[in-house]
């Protein structure tokens, strides 16, 4: 059953709902609102449900008789009575509709925070209009959905991750757990709390889980992985993240501390690897033109267990370099193009100074592992889903470089080849002009002649023979 509070919308249908992970909700205390379009299967039992849109109203009650549907605005929610829990993990742009007055994200919290219960706990996500997912996007035309999109120039919008946390801290209210989420705030699978984000010795993993999430499903303007992954190295795992979520409440000890793979991660119980993965340890290596560690560190990787799992998804402890696996095993080579290929993209490939594309450099470091190949050995490359321009761009200019070194080759090929033939016309037209003169004559009559004797010699050793 759908309940009408006022400033509903009657033709709209919000897109993308925020899915709403379990470890996150796994005790949501007292009455609870969940406010803002949510995936119907991931809301938990009894809970109430404000949403904007007829439609979606109308659809969420026929899926989930079990929870309490209200639609409209949510300045009209000021009548009810306060919640003990109010999640918002799709964050507060999706909360007004239309008709309501337009205001500020910071006024917008106020109305929030009005219907949150003294002593409650709020559940908060909020896109980070800074996050990597936007420093990677090509642009776009905005659909008939991005009628409202978040205001990056509304002064009371938190600028960051601290201005976040500062400002809800301002509000009164305790933070227990920040994370930053990746890939998406509608839809997260990697919580990083603090932590585990600032312990250098996780950085491995961390990495690891970051690469996993955000590989791009469209083209992007450059690779987002190579760019998150160097966030985190620097210490930017926060600042960069697509979107922060904020547990505020003074109990959250039923909340994880990291979610990994859409996984709850408890520390320190959670035995997880500590080092950095192998791919930063080869890419360093390479930097440093350190062919013997560079040698030493392939030759783990593709004599163990490990040989088929993609390097950055490998956590190398230090100084024993024993290799951790974080995803399943496939093909060894297939891995070691992979690596390549990022070796390649991201300008690391000067350390062998042949010029080399994925499969030839794929070669190169089978040998250095003590395993002979030929470049057409190696296995092709799988069909990109997506393509990062700068990375095409950069791939341009080395083929454009190679195509200018062939061509200077054929045109110095081109040019001794003429060279050589006209000095093969020179000694042929010098041998037919000294044939015509006496001398030549007379070396020419002196040479058949020879010729005929020879032909003579030897018909009469063949008939001595044949007596």
């Amino acid at each position: 059953m759908t309940t009408l509070i006022g400033g509903e919308m009657l033709l709209w249908s919000d897109t993308a709902p925020a899915v709403l992970l379990p470890s996150l909700l796994s005790r949501t205390p007292g009455r609870t609102l969940v406010a803002g379009p949510h995936e119907p299967s991931s809301l938990p039992a009894g809970v109430t449900v404000l949403v904007r849109g007829v439609p979606d109203a109308q659809a969420l009650a026929a899926a989930r008789p079990d929870v309490t549907v209200l639609c409209g605005s949510l300045e009209k929610l000021a009548t009810l009575p306060a919640y003990d829990t109010v999640v918002a993990l799709d964050g507060l742009d999706r909360l007004l509709s239309a008709e309501a007055d337009p205001r500020s994200w910071d006024e917008t919290l106020s109305l929030l925070l009005a219907v949150l219960a003294p002593g409650g706990r709020l559940l908060l996500g909020m896109e980070n209009l800074f996050g990597v997912h936007r420093l990677t996007a090509l642009p776009k035309s905005p659909a008939d959905s991005e009628w409202v999109v978040p205001d990056d120039h509304d002064p009371q919008r938190p600028a960051g991750h601290a201005a976040l946390l500062a400002r809800l801290t301002g509000a009164g209210l305790h933070i227990a757990r920040d994370y930053a989420a990746y890939p998406s705030l509608t839809a997260p699978t990697v919580l990083l709390g603090a932590e585990i984000r600032t312990d250098p010795a996780l950085a491995g993993v961390v990495e690891a889980a970051v690469a996993s999430a955000l590989r791009p499903p469209c083209d992007v303007l450059v690779d987002p992985v190579r760019l998150a992954t160097g966030a985190v190295r620097n210490g930017l795992t926060a600042a960069l993240a697509p979107a922060w979520i904020v547990i505020a409440g003074h109990d959250a000890a039923d909340t994880p501390d990291a979610v990994l793979d859409s996984k709850p991660v408890l520390l320190p119980a959670t035995d997880l690897p500590r080092g950095r993965t192998l791919q930063s340890l080869l890419l360093a290596t390479a930097q440093r033109r350190d062919l013997p560690t560079m040698r030493e560190l392939l030759t783990a990787w593709q004599t163990g267990p490990t040989a088929g799992v993609p390097a950055d998804r490998v956590v190398v402890s230090e100084p024993s370099l024993d290799l951790v696996a974080l995803a399943p095993a496939a093909e060894a080579l297939t891995a070691l193009r992979a690596f390549a290929a990022a070796a390649i993209a991201g300008g690391y490939a000067h350390l062998w100074p042949i010029p080399a594309d994925e499969a030839e450099l794929t070669a190169v470091l089978a040998g250095m592992t003590g395993r002979e190949l030929e470049p057409g050995d190696v296995p092709p490359a799988d069909r990109p889903t997506s393509h990062a321009v700068g990375d095409l761009l950069a791939e341009r200019d080395r083929l454009t470089r190679e195509l200018a070194q062939a061509k200077a080759k054929h045109d110095w090929y081109e040019h001794m080849l003429g060279y050589r033939e006209a000095e093969l016309k020179r000694v042929r037209q010098m041998n037919a002009l000294l044939s015509a003169t006496v001398p030549g004559k007379a070396a020419t009559s002196l040479v058949g002649g020879l010729r005929a004797g020879k032909r003579a010699m030897r018909s009469v050793v063949r008939r001595t023979r044949g007596n």
